[in-house]
């Protein structure tokens, strides 16, 4: 058996959302492994995984193991953005040995969804209900002013289209609360009366593609995505459409246009839903597996650079004033 210690939360989650025990890896291929958030199942020496949440751990807050065995695992778990850590990742220098985060180039990767092949007897909707939603464009948003100027983009669009925004940086809410967005009942809005649904990231990150995409793709509608993420590898085939793709808002919002009035056209970024279905990405089977092979222990020795890039290069799209135009290859250069 390989035991796994959770030494923070994952945000408010002990579990990691997969579990306490062994009942996560029941499906694998390698099963013998155990999860706990006790510190005191065993000694802390004999565990052989310990995960870290980088995002919010702290050795001074939440203390560290008092004794690390020569082949233990310190596992660094984070899926944000560098931009948005709070602890200074210089501080764990020599401290981790995997890490498990969105980059593909992680030990383990983790990503919030993941889709399979798998025949699922779904059935588009109906012409009728694709002309019932008559509406463009939403956007959920909390936080107004980001580092990859999606806020920019939002604005050049609303030029030639509407964009009902809802939320914190919006007139519009969609539940009792108008900062909760995240609520089924939200996201049924949405596929109830919009086309498209915008899905752009607050920074723009290596393979960095977070819960935005995989709560639309749920849904009937189509995402319209911004980001530093590999959409033709985190995204079913044609289920999204990518700002990337087009070569200014102009040719984009052209092509919102006949998709919106095209049912048939539209209906076609729905087809993937009848072989694929979307699951959870934590890599519980790869964890597990990994734990059990010989032992490739490697020591990070600058897990800020690691993150960040050398020139801080990760966050590929760097601009603070609107009144700088982005132009980059994740951003239409023309207006």
């Amino acid at each position: 058996m390989k035991y796994i210690l959770f030494w923070t939360p994952f945000w408010y989650t002990p579990d990691y959302f997969i579990g306490f025990g062994s009942k996560a890896f029941a499906e694998c291929e390698y099963t013998n492994c155990f999860t706990t958030n006790n510190r005191s199942y065993l000694s802390v020496e004999k565990f052989d995984a310990i995960f870290f949440h980088g995002s919010i751990y702290n050795k001074g807050y939440h203390k560290e193991p008092t004794i690390r065995s020569p082949n233990q695992i310190y596992v660094y778990v984070n899926i944000e953005a560098p931009i948005n850590l709070s602890p200074n990742l210089k501080m764990y220098g020599s401290f981790y040995n995997w890490t498990m985060t969105h980059r593909f180039d992680s030990d383990l990767v983790k990503r919030y969804r993941v889709f399979v092949k798998e025949e699922t007897g779904y059935v588009l909707p109906s012409f009728h209900a694709v002309k019932n939603k008559t509406k463009i464009m939403a956007w959920f948003v909390s936080h107004c002013s980001t580092s990859s100027k999606r806020e920019l983009l939002i604005k050049h669009i609303m030029k030639y289209i509407p964009v009902d925004i809802y939320g914190y940086c919006g007139p519009l809410k969609c539940s009792v609360n108008k900062n909760r967005l995240s609520t089924n009942e939200c996201y049924d809005m949405v596929e109830k009366n919009y086309k498209f649904y915008f899905a752009g990231e607050n920074s723009i990150c290596k393979d960095y593609t977070t819960e935005k995409l995989y709560y639309l793709l749920e849904k009937d509608v189509i995402p319209v995505v911004y980001g530093g993420g590999d959409y033709l590898v985190t995204a079913p085939p044609k289920s999204v459409i990518n700002v990337a793709d087009f070569e200014n808002i102009t040719e984009l919002v052209d092509y919102l246009k006949f998709l919106d009035a095209n049912p048939s056209e539209y209906l076609k970024y729905f087809e993937w839903k009848k072989h694929y279905k979307i699951i959870d990405g934590f890599p519980v089977c790869e964890l597990c597996k990994k734990l059990h092979e010989p032992l490739q222990k490697s020591i990070i020795e600058d897990l800020h650079t690691w993150s960040w890039g050398v020139n801080n290069d990760i966050l590929i799209i760097k601009v603070f004033s609107d009144q700088v135009l982005l132009k980059t290859s994740f951003f239409p250069a023309k207006y």
